[in-house]
């Protein structure tokens, strides 16, 4: 597994994720504090910092999925 999660952002450029302490690294030596906090805060907003870490399980378990077909039927 790589050690760094990459996520490529508009205004920030490219920005890693230590897959083990969530850390942010950025390309762009210097950046705006503000844009900094702003594209952190989305990062986490988004999920991206979670999926990175390993802790957001993006697929639909079992009983949602049991929960939908009783409801398309």
């Amino acid at each position: 597994m790589q050690e760094n999660f990459t996520v490529i952002n508009h205004l920030a450029g490219t920005v890693h994720i230590n897959r083990v302490t969530g850390a942010l690294s950025w390309d762009r030596d210097k950046l705006d504090p503000v844009l900094r906090r702003y594209v952190k805060k989305y990062l986490l907003d988004e999920g991206f910092i979670e999926y990175a870490l390993g802790i957001l399980d993006p697929q639909i378990d079992e009983e949602t999925v049991m929960m939908l077909k009783t409801l398309m039927s």
